[in-house]
């Protein structure tokens, strides 16, 4: 499974050998902490919740703390779940 997280940065144009332009999008790929992993046999389905998106604690309920605190991650700003 491939997943990534990002945020988008801006656009941007590279120019190649032969003289074309190419446009291209510049993403910031930070660090994604897996948070969750859910089994089958728990879960009944399988995935994997990674967390982007570094912030302040004082940003973010106490519910959501309580989860990232237990997965041993940072506070982060988004959650996303992918299956597998």
């Amino acid at each position: 499974m491939a997943a990534i997280l990002a945020k988008k940065l801006g656009m941007t144009q590279l120019f190649l050998d032969d003289g074309r332009v190419e446009r291209v999008t510049v993403l910031e790929a930070g660090p994604c902490p897996v948070t969750g992993i859910r089994t089958h046999e728990r879960d009944g389905y399988e995935a994997v919740q990674l967390a982007f998106g570094a912030t302040r604690e004082k940003h973010l309920n106490k519910p959501l703390l309580g989860h990232l605190r237990k997965a041993d991650a940072g506070p982060h700003r988004h959650l996303a779940e992918f299956r597998d």
